[in-house]
């Protein structure tokens, strides 16, 4: 019970196991300082800023990715990613606790530096252990693969490359087009097999659905490939789907939320639209009295339905310098305010004008210039990509370059793919958070 409870939740353990390590962190800090007399009386005083500055970290933490596996590679990339993160929270924390000083008390200020330097070493042993545990052979996922698939090759060599996981995979050697039964008990005892991974070919296999059948009494795990690249990856190979992946996975009606969030985004343009107006003006001011050309860029892009429609944003490049359609890395079409505002990505505001029109959403596929979709056309269920509305930021902008090419179009279309199959409130707010890290972070 125990290891399968690790096995299935690593990341929100990690996530427990933190805010333990800080309500810990609290006490200790506190009773070095006050004593066990005032021990109950300090904490009861410092619950509430203590609380927020928990709140403010565990933010910041998943905005930086310490709930990913990649936080748990090993001790060096441990301390070195939790440091940095440590360090930049605390100084968000000061700067939050001055400005709403009347709101938050917390004195004497030095207990946040000594709560700062407590919880980082205990954190880092926290984190250190815990992947001690990931990768110990008793909480490890043993999976079988029955798949002949070519991803197989790129799944297994990221498993191997990444221990903390928790997964050991296993190719099946026997003759699946027989019902041999036996062989896929022995197997599946030999190697404690706790998974199992099939892949298309394999399901269509009457033989194999048929030994499929006869072991569920065993309460094996069985993914397809698709599902367990997805769970890997975040995103849907598109080798391994065909029609009825779309037909099973896509034609769930989403109406109400596609109608509640367009209402909340207008709702934030409202309550946001002061600061966006004078962020909007100094923006435009500066466009115009650095460059020859109109402030405001106008492009057309395919929308929701194949539906054209204008985009806009801050003008970033010179005018009349004919290019690629594509802007690569030390384009010199730019304009120097234009890096500027490509990095902060501020060149994009103007797009709340489209957002208030329903041309776009927040969030959603990043829309696509109409000569640029005609050319990904041939991208294998590209047009599926059309069923939702565009958005502002996606998915695929937090894990995928922007692609230069058809292929590396293609790359990102199945991360697409994977949030037009996910897409919900909870989603949009995670790609949110991991947004805001893009500001300052360009991996």
């Amino acid at each position: 019970m125990f290891n399968e409870l690790i096995k299935r939740h690593k990341l929100a353990i990690a996530f427990i196991g933190d805010v333990i390590v800080f309500v810990l962190s609290a006490l200790v800090i506190l009773y070095v300082r006050y004593g066990n007399e005032y021990l109950a009386k300090q904490f009861s005083f410092h619950l509430a800023p203590f609380f927020v500055v928990m709140v403010i970290w565990l933010v910041i933490f998943y905005i930086s990715n310490l709930y990913t596996y990649k936080a748990f590679q090993n001790i060096v990339e441990i301390a070195k990613r939790l440091s940095t993160t440590l360090v930049i929270s605390f100084f968000i924390t000061i700067t939050i606790f001055y400005i709403f000083s009347r709101f938050f008390e917390l004195t004497p200020k030095a207990n946040l530096v000594f709560l700062t330097i407590a919880f980082g070493v205990l954190d880092i042993l926290w984190r250190y252990a815990l992947r001690k545990i990931f990768i110990r052979k008793a909480y490890r996922s043993n999976i079988l693969a029955l798949a002949s698939s070519p991803l197989m090759k790129e799944i297994t060599e990221h498993v191997n490359n990444n221990p903390q996981l928790g997964y050991s995979i296993f190719p099946f050697n026997g003759d699946m087009s027989t019902d041999d039964m036996s062989m896929l008990t022995d197997t599946i005892q030999i190697y404690s097999i706790t998974q199992m991974v099939v892949d298309g070919k394999f399901l269509r296999n009457r033989a194999v659905t048929k030994l499929l059948y006869g072991i569920l009494s065993r309460q094996i795990e069985i993914s397809t490939l698709t599902d367990f690249y997805e769970t890997l990856f975040g995103c849907i190979p598109l080798g391994e789907i065909e029609e009825e992946w779309f037909i099973r996975e896509i034609t769930k009606n989403k109406s109400i939320y596609e109608s509640m969030k367009h209402l909340v985004e207008i709702l934030v343009i409202i309550i946001t639209l002061p600061i966006t107006f004078i962020l909007s003006a100094i923006m435009a001011c500066m466009v115009a009295a650095t460059s020859r050309g109109p402030v405001i860029f106008r492009q057309e892009r395919t929308g929701k339905d194949d539906a054209p429609f204008t985009l806009y944003k801050f003008r970033t490049m010179k005018i009349g310098r004919d290019g690629p359609l594509w802007t690569c890395e030390g384009d010199d079409r730019v304009t120097t305010i234009g890096k500027f505002l490509r990095y902060t990505h501020l060149d994009e505001m103007p797009q709340l004008w489209n957002v208030l029109r329903g041309d776009i959403s927040f969030i959603g596929p990043r829309p696509e210039r109409t000569e640029l979709s005609k050319i990904y056309g041939e991208i294998p269920y590209y047009e599926i990509r059309h069923i939702v509305k565009p958005g502002i930021i996606g998915w695929a902008q937090i894990n995928y370059k922007p692609s230069t090419t058809v292929e590396e179009a293609r790359q990102k279309f199945q991360f697409d793919l994977y949030y037009i199959k996910n897409r919900s409130f909870v989603l949009d707010g995670f790609i949110f958070l991991k947004t805001i890290r893009m500001f300052f972070l360009k991996s």
